[in-house]
């Protein structure tokens, strides 16, 4: 698959969606959405052999800049709070041991 058509995107597209909920939304809470923005990187991650760090980083840079420059602040902080926990997880992939092949 290309970069320009990459898994990330529709993560990434998944994130400005959940995003917009939760600025619409006060009465969502941060964690569980957080949460389940995750779980659907862990089944990305899981589903596939290739660059997992890459995959993530590609998804934290763009949503990273997106926190930034947003106004809303409820938007600001879900976006901070996946950026966050993507750069997290990568962090992990790249700390794990490699298995022999």
């Amino acid at each position: 698959m290309s970069v320009e058509f990459g898994p990330y995107i529709q993560m990434r597209k998944l994130a400005q969606q959940m995003a917009i909920q939760y600025q619409k939304d006060a009465k969502l809470a941060l964690a569980p959405l957080l949460a389940h923005f995750m779980d659907e990187v862990e089944v990305n991650v899981a589903s596939d052999q290739y660059d997992h760090a890459g995959f993530m980083e590609r998804m934290r840079a763009p949503l990273q800049l997106d926190a930034e420059v947003t106004l809303d602040p409820r938007r600001k902080e879900f976006l901070q709070a996946v950026a966050d926990a993507l750069q997290d997880r990568i962090k992990r992939e790249l700390d794990a041991p490699t298995l022999p092949a």
